[in-house]
């Protein structure tokens, strides 16, 4: 049993938003200030005014049961990334990260996944996948995310008990993917 941070992470600014990237970082970590990086080296492969809030404060939480345990402060890594993209984009659409653990759960590796929409215009090739540089800009920083070592991708808890697992690698596929909410 451990706790871990929940970051949750306000995207504004564009058609579709707002919404949420939720993270989830060791305990007495500074997770938030490497998510504020990752967004950082990210925000002008985001479409323009697309804002994302990284919170300075947020919840600790049990891995095992999911329950409430405490809250969580670094004020320093809080911030706010903005794009200076183009402003030009699809709206709803974009790409995504996935992070692979190397733990199993119920006969499947655990991954977790970040979307990353609205990408500009100007992360698109002619096919409507994405260009080689975004896509290399996406990927690098999500490498160093992972490399940072403070964040974790949380299995909650259900039939089997929860657990928070580092990620070993992250994966920036060349396709997109598009938002839609599950809420109804």
């Amino acid at each position: 049993m451990a706790n871990i941070q929940r970051i949750v992470c306000t995207w504004t600014g564009t058609s579709g938003l707002p919404g949420v990237s939720v993270f989830y970082g060791v305990e007495l970590g500074t997770a938030n200030a490497d998510i504020k990086a990752f967004f950082t080296a990210i925000k002008d492969v985001l479409a323009n005014p697309t804002s994302i809030a990284i919170p300075g404060t947020g919840d600790l939480i049990d891995d095992v049961t999911g329950a409430l345990t405490g809250a969580w402060s670094n004020p320093s890594g809080a911030g706010t990334a903005t794009s200076a993209g183009s402003n030009i984009y699809a709206a709803g659409v974009g790409g995504y990260v996935v992070w692979n653990t190397a733990s199993i759960f119920g006969r499947r590796r655990l991954k977790g996944r970040t979307f990353l929409c609205p990408l500009n215009v100007g992360g698109y090739d002619t096919s409507g996948t994405l260009l080689a540089t975004p896509l290399g800009t996406i990927q690098t920083a999500a490498n160093a995310l992972v490399a940072s070592g403070q964040t974790r991708v949380w299995h909650r808890p259900g039939s089997t008990a929860g657990s928070a697992v580092a990620p070993i690698s992250a994966t920036v596929p060349d396709q997109v993917t598009s938002l839609r909410s599950r809420r109804r």
